[in-house]
């Protein structure tokens, strides 16, 4: 997988404006935002998918976004894990963030003790973390963690290409010791419970949707097909879904699947066309109908305006 498309945003467009550093090696991704409003107005306002585990910190400030399609606000020394989800930046306040990302095959390359960690990455698979750090001292080690690779590795490699194999090698365990430090933090903060404990089987069954979204959004977009993976009635489990989140799971289908086609849009070379056979649509014009009828704008015009 290439970094572009682990991280979809336009890394030339944002790197042509000050205040945000890259650090990039196999499978593995790092931003740093000095400042993030001017940032969402231009490039990152659109919906984008981030294809990877990732880890987000804000440093200061106040940002909101749309994750796991939940809207949720980090505030200052707030720390977000969470697995490929559909991102979307809504607004900010004065926020300073760093963004982190990798994939399973990064994993796999530094010989990552999956074992180990499994118990925080399966968790992930049907929810994120948001944790907000109190204590001075885990506040500094995160900061120094995050500075130590956009501050030093931020700059072009070297043309010589031996010194280009090890600068790329000691970024990529730089990042594993990052994981690991992640994992720790989560582990000793006890931002996942290891104990069962009594859960809303709303929120359940809300979470299972979801994740039920995230992998069949391409070709099943029925409630029937929904509720039969979730052995419930179409009744029953629309009546949860709208009790529990206000909208109806037809609207969270077609929200998952307009948020792909906008994703695809901005931040892909795909045709039209070529997005409504990814999508399993009919026809081209099929998908047009059904975007505008939930945006208001054709797939063309969606695309000239970003």
């Amino acid at each position: 997988m290439a970094n572009n498309e682990l991280l979809p945003y336009k890394i030339d467009h944002l790197t042509a404006t000050d205040g945000i550093d890259f650090v990039t090696c196999k499978n593995a991704a790092f931003v740093h935002i000095h400042s993030l409003d001017e940032h969402i107005s231009k490039e990152m306002k659109h919906p984008a998918k981030l294809n990877g585990f990732f880890v987000m910190f804000c440093a200061s400030g106040e940002v909101t976004l749309s994750v796991h399609m939940s809207e949720i606000t980090l505030t200052d020394n707030t720390l977000l894990v969470a697995p490929t989800s559909v991102l979307t930046f809504k607004n900010c306040k004065n926020c300073e963030l760093y963004i982190a990302a990798f994939n399973s095959d990064f994993a796999a390359d530094m010989n990552i003790d999956l074992k180990m960690i499994m118990p925080i990455i399966s968790s992930l698979h049907s929810q994120y973390i948001v944790h907000k750090i109190e204590k001075a001292t885990m506040i500094n080690e995160i900061h120094r963690s995050f500075d130590a690779l956009y501050k030093e590795y931020s700059q072009p490699a070297s043309d010589n290409d031996n010194l280009g194999i090890f600068r790329e090698m000691f970024i990529r365990h730089m990042y594993a010791g990052m994981i690991y430090r992640v994992c720790e933090f989560i582990a000793t903060t006890n931002s996942i419970n290891t104990k069962p404990t009594p859960k809303d089987r709303s929120s359940d069954y809300f979470k299972l949707l979801t994740n039920l979204l995230h992998e069949y959004y391409k070709t099943e977009r029925s409630v029937e097909f929904y509720a039969d993976k979730m052995n419930l009635t179409p009744k029953h489990l629309s009546r949860v879904i709208r009790n529990y989140s206000g909208k109806s799971v037809h609207q969270w289908i077609d929200e998952y699947v307009v948020l792909e086609i906008k994703n695809l849009l901005k931040y892909s070379d795909m045709s039209i066309q070529q997005i409504s056979y990814e999508l399993n649509f009919p026809n081209p014009s099929f998908m047009g109908q059904y975007f505008k009828r939930i945006t208001g704008k054709t797939p063309g015009e969606y695309r000239k305006e970003v």
